[in-house]
């Protein structure tokens, strides 16, 4: 096994012949090796650019979805002895709180409006004989229980996390595919640093759908070069069952997931569908890797290696580790564990005491006992501050028992407040309830501030739709959205029977494909638009978005569709600011 330590600075270590990265074939293009040297000279650029870039902090920010510039910038920086902060995303609000801390670097959003970003020249590196920072990297907690935290990694703590998975399940030479942020520990882990310190190429795009990674595993099988993918719960609990997998199956040799638990039902399906089990990594960004699994072989958590775990008379998980900042001392962890003759097995987490109407519930057992009932795969609740606490459920329902409507919608909501009567009194039951057929998670398979946000944003926005979940379709997104019975659009519009305008949908729309294609044109007509029905207050639909450009213009097709049909489809023409001022 080649394994060097990022003390050891790998980078410098190569040869330029070597292969670095795999560029996917994209339309007519074939797919190619990217080269150690090549990768070299991305390392002299943004060298450069930080030597034009005043910076007074020696603290840079870097964001950069592209895996080979983010490699390049950040051992850039590294080789000036600075230091490096990682945000989770480049959402306003997100770069708006980080706005004092260094410099941006990478995909932030451009000073100007109309600013496009600029190709940095290559340039041979320049090795310095500064040495490396104190701090590696400071990156942010997924926020799934309240304000993101700062946390700072040293080498040595990366460096013990990385030669703990190379010993286990060394890459020899193998693909690294992700579908997961490096912005993120795991990701970073995983698809940047573990290829860097053991000489293995890694995919130098995000595979972001099923459709893709299987058009890379035929590329791959083709080539006769094996994949590693690392992946995590959202895409591996939505893999399509109608695409042929078996055919390029064989050119998958090992996948990881890491974010959250894999429920077993989406574990035996990837099994099925892909050949291979998946590799679960139980960790965090604060405690970095803690244990293992694989759920064919069992349901338990096996400790890594350097790994000690016990647990108290509350059954609170005690943790000592080389992945953390003090690796000689026992730290308590919010989760409950029971230990196994295997293991131990994930009792959940212990700090979810709530007082509702004057009353002490725990959450984590409201959980559970709406786990029990029929119908619901899944549930979490928490609290949400109206005019006073109050409770709110995500429920994840079994395919068929999904509501579609309110009149629907009502008894679900009723048939499962009185399943939890016989364990809690009224006045502690949820008041606020999503179903959802997705658990509806962030790329790292958190249940994060911001998603527990936007699920419940039309309590606070009446404008707003009820967002109940997305994923990727094909060049585009399917969101699943309902009709608010509150929704300010439908007062006043038909007394008898009051309905959603069907103008509201182009609005909705354009917002949702702000947000999830970053985009920067403006409405400028419908194209061929139809609404064949409307929506009721309480209707659940679909809404699927395709961005499209062409050589001349650029357009958002729109479909809405319900359990009732179909509800809109056709375009929405899209301009540019630059040629309205025209």
């Amino acid at each position: 096994m080649t394994f060097r330590e990022l003390t050891e600075r790998p980078w410098r270590h190569r040869s330029a012949a070597e292969v670095f990265a795999w560029i996917p074939p994209a339309g007519a293009a074939p797919a190619r090796w990217f080269t150690v040297g090549e990768w070299h000279a991305r390392i002299g650029a943004w060298q450069q650019h930080l030597l034009d870039t005043p910076n007074e902090s020696g603290i840079w920010r870097l964001f950069e979805p592209d895996p080979i510039e983010f490699s390049a910038a950040l051992i850039a920086i590294w080789e000036r002895g600075e230091r490096v902060v990682l945000p989770a995303d480049n959402q306003p609000e997100t770069l708006a709180n980080l706005r004092a801390t260094g410099v941006a670097l990478g995909a932030t959003p451009p000073a100007h409006e109309d600013d496009a970003p600029t190709e940095l020249p290559s340039r041979p590196p320049r090795w310095s004989s500064r040495s490396l920072p104190d701090i590696a990297v400071s990156l942010y907690t997924s926020g799934s229980s309240g304000e993101p935290q700062r946390l700072d990694k040293r080498f040595d703590q990366l460096d013990a996390e990385l030669a703990t998975q190379a010993s286990l399940w060394p890459l020899r030479s193998q693909l690294v595919v992700s579908q997961v942020s490096h912005q993120h520990i795991y990701g970073l882990l995983f698809s940047i640093l573990r290829p860097l310190c053991e000489a293995s190429p890694f995919a130098a795009q995000t595979c972001r759908y099923p459709e893709t990674l299987r058009t890379w595993l035929q590329s791959s099988r083709t080539a006769g070069r094996r994949i590693i993918l690392v992946s995590a719960p959202p895409a591996l609990s939505r893999l399509p069952e109608a695409l042929d997998w078996k055919p390029v199956s064989a050119a998958l040799e090992t996948i990881y997931s890491s974010g959250a638990p894999l429920s077993k039902g989406a574990s035996d399906q990837v099994h099925e569908l892909l050949g291979k089990p998946v590799h679960e990594v139980y960790g965090s960004s604060e405690t970095g890797g803690i244990a293992w699994r694989i759920q064919r072989h069992g349901p338990d958590w096996i400790a890594l290696p350097g790994v000690d775990v016990r647990h108290d008379e509350d059954n609170r998980l005690w943790l000592r580790s080389r992945h953390l900042a003090s690796p000689d001392q026992w730290q308590r962890q919010a989760d409950r564990i029971a230990l196994t003759e295997a293991g131990f097995e994930l009792l959940g987490r212990a700090d979810r005491i709530v007082k509702i109407g004057g009353k002490r519930i725990s959450l984590t057992a409201m959980d559970r006992a709406l786990a029990t009932l029929p119908g619901v795969e899944r549930a979490r609740t928490w609290t949400l501050q109206r005019r006073e606490l109050r409770l709110a459920a995500v429920i994840q329902l079994t395919p068929g028992t999904m509501p579609h409507d309110h009149r629907h919608h009502r008894a679900m909501v009723k048939r499962l407040r009185r399943g939890l009567a016989a364990h809690f009194e009224t006045p502690a039951l949820p008041r606020y309830w999503r179903f959802v057929d997705h658990w509806p998670t962030n790329t790292q398979g958190k249940l994060s501030a911001e998603i527990r946000q936007r699920l419940f944003r039309d309590l606070e926005d009446r404008r707003a739709p009820r967002w109940l979940g997305e994923h990727p379709h094909q060049n585009g997104w399917k969101i699943t959205l309902e009709v608010p019975e509150r929704c300010a659009f439908v007062d006043g519009h038909f007394d008898g029977q009051p309905v959603l305008p069907g103008i509201v949908l182009v609005q909705w729309a354009m917002q949702q494909a702000r947000r999830l294609f970053a985009l920067r044109s403006d409405f400028a007509g419908l194209e061929r638009l139809r609404f064949p029905q409307p929506l009721l207050p309480g209707d659940r639909f679909e809404m699927t978005l395709d961005h499209r450009h062409g050589d001349a213009n650029e357009s958002l097709r729109i479909d809405c569709d319900s359990q009732r049909g179909k509800h809109v489809t056709g375009r929405i023409a899209l301009v540019t600011r630059q040629e309205w001022e025209r």
